[in-house]
């Protein structure tokens, strides 16, 4: 492709136009962070509702799991060393474990549709076209099958060589009770899972946006993603530590206001640790609401500029604004 002609002496080059969220050329760390909350900003009712519908389910089931399975497992200390109480001890603790797996299955599930359903809106934030929530869900839909597929394929990838490596640390801790070598052992591990997250990171957006299979939205997400590893997981960590900070500024007070409302002296631990937890996963649903579509967002955001970075998708976009507008 033949570079642009540069504008004559003391002329300042065109600006890009900007018919939505970010303007049409490749995109500033800031201008993607700030693109994913223009994003939120103009449709708040498909991103924030959606958002906030998933975080109402997610809360109530991670609650309803507390006070129920979670609060006697907390209470187990308590118990005596007879067959009985140990028995009721396994119960217990199986019983806990099929909880967590069912809260993070509805977890996985919502954060896999309100990915698929922001990267559907950006893809039309960019141009600053109109997309309803049913709009969104109707392009989404299809997609379902092959976003479940990627999900389960890269968190193979990505959790796999974290968790091997996780458990032959402890191994060797446990082994040596050499906390040092252990931390050495799995660092290779967790090298290996960020570099698997950060070359596949892309993939849900072509899965989404362009239609493709599995298997060619892994080769895609390489593909964008192989001459710019550090500068997409600088981004995408950034995120991450917005989305962090945010949570906690709202998860800590929560905590503690709650916390001193129901009182602390004279109570167990056990009911000063449920109320904790409770009060915990309130906050995170609140957080969520925002933090979820706005990481999602810079993602999106993100496969956008890698493909005007890579294939002058810039070019594409402005001649279909310009024909939108015309």
């Amino acid at each position: 492709m033949a570079e642009p002609a540069a504008p004559p002496w003391g002329q300042l080059p065109p600006v890009p136009p900007k018919p939505g969220v970010v303007p049409l050329r490749p995109l500033t760390i800031g201008e993607l962070l700030d693109g994913s909350v223009g994003v939120l900003r103009r449709y708040p009712r498909p991103v924030l509702g959606l958002a906030a519908a998933l975080s109402v389910v997610a809360t109530a089931l991670n609650v309803t799991l507390t006070l129920t399975v979670l609060r006697p497992v907390l209470t187990l200390g308590e118990l005596t060393g007879s067959t009985h109480s140990t028995d009721q001890a396994d119960g217990l603790a199986g019983g806990a474990l099929l909880g967590s797996v069912a809260s993070g299955l509805v977890s996985a599930l919502a954060t896999l549709v309100l990915t698929g359903v922001l990267t559907a809106i950006v893809g039309k934030a960019v141009l600053g076209e109109r997309m309803t929530l049913h709009e969104a869900w109707t392009q989404v839909r299809p997609a379902l099958g092959r976003l479940t597929g990627l999900a389960m394929v890269t968190g193979l990838l990505v959790y796999g060589p974290l968790l091997a490596g996780l458990a032959l640390a402890v191994w060797v801790v446990s082994s040596t009770n050499n906390l040092g070598t252990g931390l050495l052992v799995f660092l290779p591990g967790a090298a290996v899972a960020v570099y698997a997250y950060t070359r596949l990171c892309l993939a849900p957006c072509a899965v989404v946006l362009e239609k493709a299979s599995v298997r060619t939205s892994l080769r895609r997400s390489d593909l964008l993603v192989r001459r710019a590893r550090r500068r997409v997981l600088g981004v995408l960590v950034l995120a991450m530590v917005v989305g962090f900070v945010v949570s906690q500024v709202v998860q800590v007070p929560l905590l503690f206001i709650g916390l001193a409302r129901h009182g602390i002296v004279g109570r167990s631990l056990t009911d000063l640790t449920t109320t904790a937890i409770v009060l915990s996963y309130i906050g995170k649903g609140i957080t969520q609401t925002v933090v979820r579509p706005f990481t999602a967002g810079v993602r999106a955001l993100l496969y956008v500029d890698r493909r005007m970075r890579a294939e002058g998708l810039d070019v594409a976009l402005t001649a279909a604004a310009a024909s939108r507008s015309a």
